[in-house]
């Protein structure tokens, strides 16, 4: 069995890539990824592609890095900076060039060397004061 705490890095690393294919890769099939801040919950391997898609496809860039993580063998958290360059559209918020950098959290349910849960906790304020749709 993969140490939960590899499995953390794994993830972080997996999305500093730009490939949906390895992220997706660390889920089970009937996986579930809920994004808390936006209210979205994928459920299978497929939903998860389609939003990750969405990402990469707004910020190439973008890059995860994890501060800290707490794991034992069923569960994982870990506190991360989400950073990249917004060069496409997101969230209905046009393509703006600009560099952004916010924190957040997951919460991981593990099953074996596979996450079957993760929710993700972030900043959206930060995120739209900094691409400039808020004062």
């Amino acid at each position: 069995m993969t140490d939960p705490n590899t499995i953390v890095k794994q993830w972080a690393a997996a999305w500093s890539t730009g490939d949906i294919k390895k992220v997706v890769d660390l889920f089970v099939d009937d996986c579930i990824y809920e994004d808390v801040t936006l209210g979205v919950v994928n459920h299978g391997k497929k939903e998860l592609a389609t939003f990750g898609e969405g990402f990469f496809a707004a910020a190439p860039d973008l890059q995860i890095e994890v501060v800290s993580e707490a794991c034992s063998e069923a569960r994982a958290a870990a506190e991360w900076w989400f950073r990249g360059t917004q060069s496409g559209e997101v969230l209905g918020m046009p393509a703006t060039g600009k560099q952004f950098a916010f924190r957040g959290m997951s919460a991981f349910e593990l099953k074996g060397d596979k996450i079957s849960r993760c929710s993700d906790y972030w900043d959206l304020e930060t995120f739209k004061r900094q691409l400039g749709f808020l004062p």
